[in-house]
């Protein structure tokens, strides 16, 4: 009943969602004198009880194979089995034995990389005193029509290597090569692993072990997980389809991949555990339980179950699967889609039951969380539209949507704030940090976020299995912010208090977004 009358009342009040604006997407290259606030207001989004309906009155045929496609061999995609015709025992009863990873917390503050207002990338202590650049060469040139930025840093998870995306065009801005390297944390020598100049490439992805990068490859009728060594070399290409999205398992021996979307859609819909032996892909087994409506697959911290939406009997439900993809429980049922990830501990789950906007950002929704071991869950939020847990698994950063906010000022670095800021009527990105034990909730700031951040929102739950805003100590996030008065942006670090009850902000770079180490 709560569940209906909270969709209820969010689908009553979604003139009041936040969207993306696309203004700068198609030049990826254009400059931007002065960043721009990038939330602004949305329609009504389509429910999925009409997506079913639509799905099921207008076939459609499968993607064609890709213009332009690399002289590498593309493996023909398995055609999914039958859906099975049945409903899952609910978790709360069943109960799953599900396995508790201790967290390993650091005992120092990690490094934090970001991308600067000039689209290089940095790393930096949590103070901004100690730098390291990883590139220096990023330029826009609207004269030449050429340029070069990067985009997209990612940690390895021993945090000693960073991989990013640059985007290069040459004189007379002819077309966009899209280039995937590794970095050490450390600076010096950056690997080229892969380019073209006929794909784009939104995601990299590092294997546990930190020895495999795997990354995405799409062009508007197809997509592809590529997956190379550290060092380079070869290229194996696990699986295409589209939409793509995948996690690996922690031993790195396998991942569990979703492509085609949902199930009703006609085409190749499926879930799938491929395994791999370094980056050279092995047996690829469909799961027998069709995808419903979720992007993101993903395996508990100890490897054996895995999250995803089966559609079943005209009905979405997300269920708690093992590590084949056999389906052991259903948490809840999915009235919209679901966006969801294991706490670290492995103990919890936290899920987003709600729309995608438009181009944009998740409509506000309750975001629930379920404790497998107890059987139990609780709603910590009302209207969230993203969430990252903390390392512990006892915190959650929460982001959702404000108006009429008092745009928090950030501290200049030496614990001074700055002046108190405007009131602004327009859509503004709130942050809190919810404590899942004991529901409280501590606001960290309202932000105008910059559109490079504004990118991750659609896909959050995908980019969540690889970046991070928190410190690896559990004490701390990094965060950007948008200041249009001072025609800049600004990466602040938001600090605990010892009473766990408020959180001082301090700024310590100037960029669009950054993300912490793993270590």
């Amino acid at each position: 009943m709560y569940k209906t009358t909270q969709k209820a009342n969010r689908l009553t009040s979604l003139a009041f969602c936040a969207a993306l604006a696309l203004s700068a997407c198609s030049n990826p290259l254009r400059q931007e004198s002065t960043p721009e606030p990038a939330l602004s207001p949305t329609r009504t989004p389509v429910s999925q009880q009409e997506q079913i309906a639509r799905a099921q009155s207008t076939p459609t045929t499968p993607p064609p194979a890709a213009a332009g496609a690399t002289s590498e061999t593309e493996p023909k995609q398995p055609t999914p089995t039958a859906a099975i015709r049945m409903r899952y025992a609910a978790c709360s009863t069943v109960k799953p034995a599900v396995g508790r990873v201790e967290p390993n917390l650091a005992s120092d503050g990690g490094q934090i990389v970001y991308v600067t207002t000039d689209n290089n990338i940095m790393l930096t202590d949590p103070t901004g005193r100690k730098i390291t650049p990883i590139t220096s060469d990023a330029f826009v040139s609207e004269s030449r029509q050429a340029g070069r930025i990067y985009q997209f840093p990612t940690f390895s998870n021993d945090g000693r290597f960073i991989a990013f995306v640059s985007l290069s065009a040459s004189e007379g801005f002819s077309g966009i090569t899209n280039t995937v390297h590794v970095a050490p944390v450390s600076g010096g020598m950056i690997t080229d692993l892969y380019s073209t100049s006929e794909w784009n490439i939104p995601y990299v992805d590092w294997s546990p072990d930190s020895n495999q990068v795997a990354f995405l490859t799409i062009s508007p009728r197809s997509g592809a997980i590529r997956v190379v060594g550290r060092s380079g070399g070869d290229i194996s290409i696990f699986d295409t389809g589209s939409p793509t999205y995948w996690h690996w398992r922690a031993d790195s021996a396998a991942m569990v991949t979703h492509l085609g979307g949902r199930a009703t859609t006609q085409g190749l819909a499926n879930v799938s555990v491929i395994e791999a032996k370094g980056s050279v892909k092995g047996e690829q087994t469909i799961i027998e339980a069709l995808p419903g409506a979720f992007q993101s697959p993903h395996w508990s911290p100890d490897g054996r179950h895995v999250l995803f939406v089966a559609y079943t009997n005209n009905q979405d439900e997300l269920v708690l699967a093992d590590a084949s993809g056999k389906p052991v429980c259903a948490l809840e049922s999915v009235e919209d889609s679901a966006y969801f990830a294991w706490s670290p501990d492995g103990q919890r789950v936290a899920i987003l039951d709600t729309a995608p906007s438009p181009q944009g950002i998740l409509a506000p929704a309750a975001l629930t969380v379920y404790d497998l071991a107890a059987g139990t869950s609780e709603v910590v939020h009302e209207e969230a539209s993203m969430f990252f847990w903390s390392p512990d698994g006892n915190k959650l950063a929460v982001y959702s949507i404000v108006f009429d906010a008092n745009l928090t000022p950030l501290g200049d670095g030496a614990g001074k704030l700055g002046a108190p800021l405007a009131q602004t009527r327009s859509p503004a990105l709130r942050i809190e940090i919810v404590d899942v034990n004991t529901g409280a909730k501590i606001k960290v700031a309202d932000t105008y976020p910059s559109r490079q951040f504004i990118r991750y929102f659609p896909y959050f739950d995908q980019y969540s299995r690889t970046i991070t805003p928190w410190s690896p100590d559990g004490r701390r996030l990094v965060l950007a912010s948008i200041s249009p008065a001072r025609e800049t942006a600004d990466i602040a670090v938001a600090t605990l208090n010892a009473a766990g009850t408020g959180v001082d902000l301090n700024r310590i770079a100037a960029g669009t977004i950054a993300f912490w180490s793993p270590r």
